[in-house]
């Protein structure tokens, strides 16, 4: 038989709206509990193995102590696809001290769930990588929880909190390596997906941006769609790029495949620069030259924001003063990266 409240207070020779007090740390001002007593309670409810009932709870309290961690296109968790490890591990690092447990949903917004975010089943929204027009954000703006998010720059979404890398300085240090190197025709490749991100943009336009203040011609963009044969032209000597910038480590990873099925030498015939330096970076062949930024700090401090805007919520308290965080970038050099080959036109 489950064991209630009602049986706890029994045995602690209490009332149950002090075993609620106690168990469920909800600061009741009308009902006062010594430090005995409450040690009392707690050694009662552990001896009758008491568990408290979360959905009751939740439906008192209208608290889930969950959030909503939105991948506007979620391929799953592994080795070839480090980017969610890390923001999962800074979202868990600062989620789990707290006593919140995290939802992953894939496709908010897309596929017309704004809902999501003000049916009750969570208390805040972490969005990560997204993609919106005016109409999702007129929808975030309206849910009834906090909505924090990740890569969006500052002004890209008014009147909500943002955490973003430094684009325009992760690619002036991408475009100054290449071009120490020798480097002068460069090509920005992306998916499919990420091009119609706010981020896939952004990146893109920052490179243009550093190499055109570097001198060098615009860098041509290619969306690389599942059939990667595009790349064979960089096994002989017409190419018209000599580098390749990526807008992230996972497609730089299927680059690197690629170019091996074509019988490209990385970096001898054409050098690959990948975005994120996840650990990833080092097992791959060759080693992968990655713009290093901080996802894991990223997501940590964006979901301690969500949780004191949830708080605040909480208490009635007006909203903290918008925030927008911008992380500097690295770049961690490799052996991807190479002056072009003689054969190359620079």
């Amino acid at each position: 038989m489950k064991v209630t409240m009602r049986d706890v207070a029994q045995a602690a020779g209490v009332s149950t709206m002090a075993v609620s007090v106690v168990l469920s740390g909800s600061g009741n001002k009308r009902v006062s509990v010594s430090p005995e007593t409450a040690e009392r309670i707690r050694r009662a409810a552990q001896e009758l193995r008491y568990r408290p009932n979360h959905l009751a709870r939740s439906l008192k309290t209208q608290k889930t102590h969950q959030i909503a961690v939105v991948f506007q296109h979620f391929c799953g968790i592994g080795p070839e696809n480090p980017y969610h490890i890390q923001v999962l591990q800074g979202v868990t690092s600062a989620l789990f001290p707290k006593g919140y447990a995290m939802t992953l949903c894939p496709r908010m917004i897309l596929d017309g769930d704004a809902n999501l975010m003000s049916d009750g089943r969570f208390d805040g929204v972490l969005w990560c990588r997204p993609e919106f027009d005016a109409e999702s954000l007129d929808a975030i703006k309206c849910a009834s929880v906090p909505v924090v998010m990740m890569h969006v720059p500052n002004g890209m979404a008014p009147n909500i909190p943002t955490f973003c890398a430094d684009n325009d300085g992760a690619m002036r240090q991408v475009v100054a390596h290449l071009k120490s190197l020798g480097h002068r025709r460069i090509a920005f490749v992306i998916d499919p997906i990420s091009v119609k991100s706010v981020e896939g943009a952004i990146r893109r336009e920052a490179l243009k941006a550093a190499a055109e203040k570097a001198g060098m011609p615009t860098p041509e963009l290619i969306v690389l769609e599942q059939d990667h044969s595009v790349l064979a032209q960089y096994a002989g000597p017409g190419a018209l790029h000599t580098a390749l910038v990526c807008f992230s480590d996972e497609l730089a990873c299927h680059v690197l495949k690629s170019c091996v099925r074509y019988e490209v030498r990385v970096p001898d015939d054409v050098s690959v620069v990948g975005f994120d330096s996840s650990p990833f970076c080092e097992t791959t062949k060759p080693r992968l030259t990655s713009v290093s930024q901080p996802v894991d700090r990223m997501a940590n401090a964006a979901t301690t924001h969500l949780l004191s805007l949830i708080e605040e919520a909480e208490k009635g308290l007006p909203r903290s003063p918008m925030t927008c965080c911008l992380y500097d970038c690295g770049l961690d050099v490799r052996d991807s990266t190479a002056p072009p080959s003689t054969h190359r036109r620079v």
